[in-house]
């Protein structure tokens, strides 16, 4: 994911609908914390930090005691960056920042007691999770944790939503070709359109050096306007439609969720929702 995308891509992190389902999981992995021992947490690392929502509701969710003492925000974004600094400035004690990809960043070995990633591994290559996840092996104090999750999986879009899905691309493609826009035959698909299975990713932790914790799944509703906002999302568009211009994609793909959620989605007191899975992986050093 390029900088300007992992920056454009912030509006999502920011709806109520993402907050939600995060929170949820965050108020996990805390609690799996406390009941696995964990009574003191130092530094913690913020991975594809955005603007910050995953560590500002991972510290809203920690204990008095827990006293942290940094946050290390990595991201290869430095606009994302600043805008964090100024978000979390007033909350967070002392915060240092990484202007890197995960797997090329320089992490001081044995020095991290939590590191947190928010629905960012899928953007990767498997070799650079794999990459990524050693690189963070070695920066773990032992007994530390991993936390990350992903929206982006094989059982991320449940069987009764995929007709959703089915609709969207198709007006989305209706509305390329009338605009004249065609679709070039050769095309390199994109990581966000490489959905993995859930034993992937359990798999990937342990290769990496991690102890398996728990995996698990959450259901998120997710609104016409988050939807229009992941769609906006090139990495997304031209996952779906791979080999249309990327621009255009976006555009055709968030213009199509309308008419594809009135026609499928869940109505609630006049709002139309889709359902959308997250998975959690926790692990530790």
């Amino acid at each position: 994911m390029s900088e300007q995308e992992s920056y454009v891509y912030e509006p999502f992190a920011e709806t109520e609908e993402y907050k939600k389902v995060n929170g949820e999981i965050i108020t996990e992995w805390v609690d799996l914390m406390i009941d696995r021992g964990t009574e003191r947490v130092d530094k913690i690392v913020d991975i594809a930090t955005g603007v910050g929502t995953m560590v500002q509701l991972f510290v809203s969710k920690l204990p008095e005691q827990f006293n942290y003492s940094e946050i290390v925000c990595l991201d290869q974004s430095a606009e994302a960056l600043k805008r964090a600094a100024e978000k979390l400035e007033k909350i967070v004690p002392a915060m240092s920042f990484i202007n890197a990809k995960i797997q090329d960043a320089e992490i001081e070995k044995q020095s991290i007691d939590v590191v947190i990633w928010g629905n960012g591994i899928h953007y990767l290559t498997q070799e650079e999770q794999v990459e990524s996840l050693i690189n963070i092996r070695k920066g773990m104090k032992e007994g530390g944790w991993l936390f990350f999750n992903t929206a982006f999986y094989e059982g991320s879009r449940p069987q009764d939503t995929l007709s959703f899905y089915r609709t969207q691309v198709k007006k989305a493609v209706q509305s390329l070709h009338k605009r004249g826009i065609k679709r070039e035959r050769e095309h390199k698909r994109a990581e966000a359109a490489s959905f993995h299975p859930r034993d992937h990713y359990e798999e990937l932790v342990l290769s990496a050096g991690f102890k398996l914790v728990e995996a698990k799944e959450y259901a998120a509703s997710l609104s016409k306007e988050a939807w229009e906002y992941i769609s906006s999302f090139q990495q997304y568009a031209s996952g779906a439609l791979g080999g249309y211009p990327v621009e255009e994609a976006s555009i055709a793909m968030r213009d199509a969720v309308e008419p594809a959620i009135i026609e499928h989605g869940r109505e609630e007191n006049g709002t139309f929702f889709v359902t959308r899975n997250w998975l959690s992986v926790c692990a530790s050093a």
